[in-house]
């Protein structure tokens, strides 16, 4: 059945969308800050145009049926497209505008990138806040629906998540880093670690959840080196702070080795393969890119990376 914008409510979007989202009308009344009984009008009203139950009863749970499954996706970006819309000027001026950006990274960006764009921001947008919030497996989705405005990961999308409709995101290159090794100050060895030594010795690496991989511990497993760890740490600086007194080899960002090794006197040492590149991306939606303010944003942002310099070489 295909329905006319001249017989449905708009508004109906919006419950539809609660409704979609929290499987439950109490829930979703809780969402939109209005009663069950008018939550539960909607509901009806949204059944009989769709002539579809939309929620149903499994067990002590409501799912949602086959075709509120497909209306999902294209329900949210289409509020979001209107959000955008209404929200749009077609001026932005960063020095008085009040607004908050959402951004997700890792634990290494915030500490390298991060404390820089926060300088900048202070200096030349004192109105605006930045919500910051640590990558994990659903990053992509919440960029995808309009939880967050921007993602900051590795270029090797592939290596931690899959986008749903990646023909839907943008990106720039943000900043660069290389990979290096690092022992506690007092490991037994000394020199250029070769495959043989690196086998030799436990192994420490990172995993960021279920089904991510960090491009280093990609690179291992493919040039043969792939171990199983004797440390699973869940950052690259919580691995730096595991070090002292173990026997332990760890591979991590340059940038952050170089930044806690005096701190924790570790030692850097080159890797025993060559490691690709740390690149580090920036990601957002299609449906921003005309928006003034976050344009600047992502201006700023990648303004800040360009400022970063090259990546560093490896210690020698």
């Amino acid at each position: 059945m295909a329905l006319s914008l001249t017989q449905f409510d708009l508004n109906l979007l919006v419950v539809l969308d609660a409704l979609l989202t929290e499987k439950s009308v109490t829930r979703a009344a809780e969402r939109l800050f209005v009663t069950q009984p008018a939550v539960s009008g909607s509901l009806a009203r949204l059944r009989d145009i769709f002539e579809d139950p939309l929620l149903v009863r499994v067990g002590r749970e409501m799912e949602l049926t086959v075709r509120a499954r497909a209306l999902a996706g294209p329900v949210r970006e289409a509020l979001l497209m209107v959000k955008a819309a209404l929200g749009s000027e077609e001026s932005f001026d960063p020095a008085e505008t009040k607004c908050e950006f959402r951004i997700a990274m890792t634990d290494y960006c915030s500490m390298t990138i991060l404390p820089r764009i926060v300088r900048e921001l202070s200096a030349r947008a004192p109105g605006i806040e930045l919500a910051v919030e640590g990558l994990v497996n659903k990053s992509f989705d919440r960029l995808e629906t309009g939880e967050i405005d921007f993602l900051l990961t590795v270029v090797e999308r592939t290596l931690l998540m899959h986008s749903r409709h990646p023909d839907m995101l943008r990106g720039a290159d943000a900043f660069e880093d290389c990979y290096t090794c690092v022992v506690a100050a007092d490991h037994p060895f000394d020199g250029a670690l070769t495959p043989e030594d690196f086998r030799a010795y436990p192994n420490a690496t990172v995993s960021f959840g279920e089904n991510t991989f960090t491009t280093d511990r990609a690179a291992y497993e493919h040039g043969g080196l792939d171990q199983s760890p004797a440390l699973i740490a869940p950052s690259f600086s919580s691995l730096l702070f595991q070090l002292q007194g173990t026997t332990l080899i760890g591979t991590v960002p340059n940038r952050l080795a170089e930044m806690f090794a005096p701190m924790l006197g570790v030692r850097l040492l080159e890797p025993p393969i060559r490691l690709p590149t740390l690149t580090e991306r920036l990601n957002w939606h299609v449906r921003s890119d005309a928006d003034p303010g976050h344009s600047w944003m992502r201006k700023l942002i990648l303004d800040v990376g360009r400022s970063m310099g090259p990546r560093k070489g490896a210690p020698a």
